[in-house]
């Protein structure tokens, strides 16, 4: 969070609700931080989610907005 400011990369930050390692709280700050310094980024709370995703519907979503996320970003 100290460099956040420095932070020019577009960011997708994707997040399980569950996850006993990563919890939500610190990657829900880095968003908020790198909207306050105008850096595009979106964030997603996967509910239900622990260690991995077990929901069909929210591995599909990850890989949709993975995809979309390079095709906007990633452009020749």
């Amino acid at each position: 969070m100290t460099s956040v400011r420095k932070v020019k990369t577009p960011t997708l930050i994707l997040c399980r609700e569950n996850a006993a390692a990563d919890p939500v709280g610190p990657s829900y700050e880095f968003h908020r931080g790198l909207m306050r310094y105008g850096v595009d980024t979106e964030f997603v709370v996967y509910p239900r989610e622990g260690h991995g995703l077990r929901e069909e519907k929210h591995r599909i979503d990850v890989l949709n907005r993975v995809v979309g996320w390079f095709e906007k970003y990633m452009k020749k």
